[in-house]
């Protein structure tokens, strides 16, 4: 799925992308409040005031819209990494920032605040990664790329093992999202357990901090 904010920017007013920020964050808000259930086309438009028609020119169905969350809140999630990771030593500790932030649900909304927006996306996100993989790594590009420019960066300063960043990124990022969507899953019916998280998010890292320095 070709980014509808990136085409839309190229209109004078660019109404097109307005119209979909604005579906966007209905459907965030809607996701919070009621879980996946409460996600419908009609709800979103409801809370919009769009018409259907508006909806349709800017996605082809709900699984555009989930998918164009993700977009979204990655392509922030990237940029606020990249800015908190500006100050640090080196690649090493920009890449710990990443993963433990991820692993404990920090500077990645979409990725959990202990609520029904948080298991929805979560059982989203490993439903899209089997039934729409290439849209869903589309969606992810922005902080996938960010991980390979550190593992590149710490390949090249002899810091991490000679490797393919773009295919390290993949495998930190999946084993990451498998773990923890799946923590934040249970989580919806047992409830949050800080603890629980602060315990993965040290393995998760030391699990890849030893792959990648091997």
């Amino acid at each position: 799925m070709a980014s509808i904010f990136a085409q839309a920017d190229t209109a004078p007013d660019a109404p097109g992308r307005d119209r979909a920020r604005q579906l966007v964050a209905a459907a965030y808000e809607l996701l919070a409040e009621e879980g996946l259930e409460g996600l419908t086309i009609r709800a979103v438009l409801a809370r919009t005031g769009l018409a259907r028609r508006a909806f349709y020119e800017c996605f082809a169905g709900k699984d555009d819209l989930v998918l164009a969350i993700f977009e979204q809140t990655l392509l922030a999630a990237a940029r606020l990494f990249r800015d908190m990771g500006a100050g640090l030593p080196g690649p090493v500790e920009r890449l710990n920032l990443i993963v433990t932030n991820i692993a404990l649900a920090r500077a990645t909304p979409e990725l959990g605040a202990g609520d029904r927006r948080t298991a929805a996306l979560s059982r989203e996100h490993l439903r899209l990664g089997e039934s729409r993989p290439a849209e869903l790594q589309a969606a992810l590009a922005p902080l996938l790329d960010l991980i390979a420019e550190i593992v590149a960066e710490g390949s090249a300063r002899g810091l991490f093992r000679p490797c393919d960043p773009a295919i390290q990124a993949r495998l930190i990022y999946n084993l990451l999202s498998t773990t923890v969507h799946t923590q934040y899953i249970a989580e919806d019916s047992e409830g949050p357990d800080p603890g629980r998280r602060e315990r993965l998010a040290g393995e998760i890292w030391e699990f890849c901090r030893r792959a990648l320095q091997a």
